[in-house]
């Protein structure tokens, strides 16, 4: 559980184990006083409390047995660095001592504090404070977490910019907009019994529709931005036989799936994950489709379709050198593909090129998204495929001034559209401006749970647990 409190607090912000250098992280109105009286510095006479903020010192960290700091023991010779309130992390005054990434060490430090009147962090607590202080705001903190545990530079990229407060901004300038608009209606409200009509009705309408519209990419970037923050799934599918996958081992650099002339050698889906442009994608090697009466053949073939549903992007492979009337099935089957998922990014990939060439065929090219021929055996093909994956999602991203992607931020975000389309749905039917504001105020109160102008103890506990113990 998260509380605020006015304890010192203390944890490890490092990884416990053998290192070279381990980082000791206080926080808290007494954290410079108690580290005084057992920091002693390598310059004779030099007090902590007198000290710049934002500056380093270099000494000894000793264990006082008695007051007469007689008999004492050296832990460690470590450095201090000083953060005063308010020109600190969380807000409070702040201590972090670098010493020895000895597990020893490291224990004997935190217990000797501990024993100073400190208690242990818990998970998060450091930001939670920063929270409490206003130094973040809510979206802020979350972004935080995500940056902790950024896997690729596009997640990385993305949480950094969130973390200097691009949602925090973007928030701003909507409620700007929304008060706006509450403004506009109270004069409407006013001014209605006296027949003067203080602005025009078309404003009110452009505002409406204009914050549905932004309400709606918002929402509609979560589906991206969620990929981008789990790896976005690639599921490659086809009929038995056509190269699946050889080209899912080309694709990982593993050989991973086994390769066999005998049909149906791929019962269960397996996967393997690469980087392209800084973005994790993850592959899916699939039981091929077909009519079969092998029992576990079909749970494979289930499972194909099942992970089709649940992938951003489907490659499609196919067979060059089958025959030209099964062909002509291929290219409707890939076509209907297009029409079932229009929001999946589909490549037709023709395997075997180099034996013969499917492209001449029905004009496939100009019936699909993206068309590639290649050869399995010549790696050339499949890095421009790979490229060109890359690229699409990169060009996705540049096309979203926001991407949403944590989950909560997307339910408070629906829930705001829906808000804002009952609104424009009521102003265009002639209801009342009163109405028209209930909704805007709705809106208004959902997204101060973004920020954390309004929240919940159990929404803190469940952002703040997410941490680890030193942030």
């Amino acid at each position: 559980m998260h509380y605020y409190d006015d304890h010192t607090i203390v944890a490890l912000a490092t990884p416990i184990g053998p290192s070279a250098i381990s980082i000791i992280r206080i926080s808290g109105k007494d954290s410079i006083s108690i580290i005084n009286n057992i920091f002693f510095s390598i310059k004779i006479g030099k007090n902590l409390e007198d000290q710049s903020t934002h500056t380093i010192h270099l000494g000894y960290i000793r264990d006082v047995i008695n007051d007469n700091n007689t008999t004492n023991t050296n832990l460690d010779k470590v450095l201090v660095s000083i953060f005063k309130s308010p020109f600190s992390y969380t807000g409070e005054n702040m201590i972090e001592i670098s010493c020895h990434g000895s597990y020893y060490i490291q224990q004997q430090i935190l217990n000797l504090l501990i024993r100073k009147g400190m208690r242990l962090a818990h998970p998060g607590e450091f930001t939670f404070r920063a929270f409490m202080n206003k130094k973040l705001d809510l979206s802020q903190a979350e972004a935080i977490s995500d940056l902790i545990s950024s896997g690729n530079k596009t997640l990385h990229d993305i949480s950094f910019q969130q973390v200097k407060g691009s949602i925090s901004n973007y928030i701003k300038n909507l409620r700007k907009k929304l008060l706006h608009l509450s403004s506009l209606l109270e004069v409407e409200l006013d001014f209605y019994e006296e027949n003067m009509i203080s602005c025009k009705k078309s404003e009110i309408c452009d505002i409406l529709l204009g914050l549905k519209c932004s309400f709606k990419k918002l929402v509609e970037s979560f589906s991206l931005g969620n990929a981008i923050k789990s790896g976005i799934y690639v599921v490659i599918i086809g009929e038995t036989n056509v190269g699946k996958s050889t080209i899912f081992n080309k694709i990982i650099q593993e050989e991973r799936s086994i390769i066999s002339p005998i049909e149906g050698t791929t019962r269960d889906f397996i996967e393997g994950s690469i980087v392209i442009n800084g973005i994790l994608f993850r592959f899916l090697d699939t039981a091929g489709i077909r009519n079969t009466n092998d029992y576990i053949e079909n749970i494979g073939i289930e499972k194909t379709l099942i992970k089709v549903e649940e992938s951003q992007v489907i490659l499609y492979i196919l067979d060059s050198t089958i025959k030209k009337i099964q062909q002509k099935k291929i290219v409707n089957d890939i076509q209907n593909l297009h029409i079932k998922y229009p929001d999946k990014t589909i490549f037709s990939i023709a395997n075997k090129s180099d034996i013969s060439s499917f492209k001449d065929f029905y004009n496939i090219e100009s019936k699909v998204s993206y068309f590639f021929e290649i050869s399995a055996n010549n790696y050339n093909g499949i890095q421009k495929i790979l490229n060109t994956l890359g690229k699409v999602f990169i060009e996705k991203l540049k096309s979203k001034k926001t991407v949403i992607t944590q989950s909560r931020h997307y339910e408070v975000f629906k829930h705001s559209l829906k808000e804002i389309s009952l609104a424009y749905k009521a102003f265009n039917k002639g209801f009342s401006e009163e109405i028209i504001s209930i909704h805007i105020k709705q809106v208004l109160h959902y997204l101060g749970k973004i920020t954390g102008e309004i929240t919940s103890e159990e929404i803190l506990n469940n952002i703040f647990s997410k941490f680890c113990i030193g942030k």
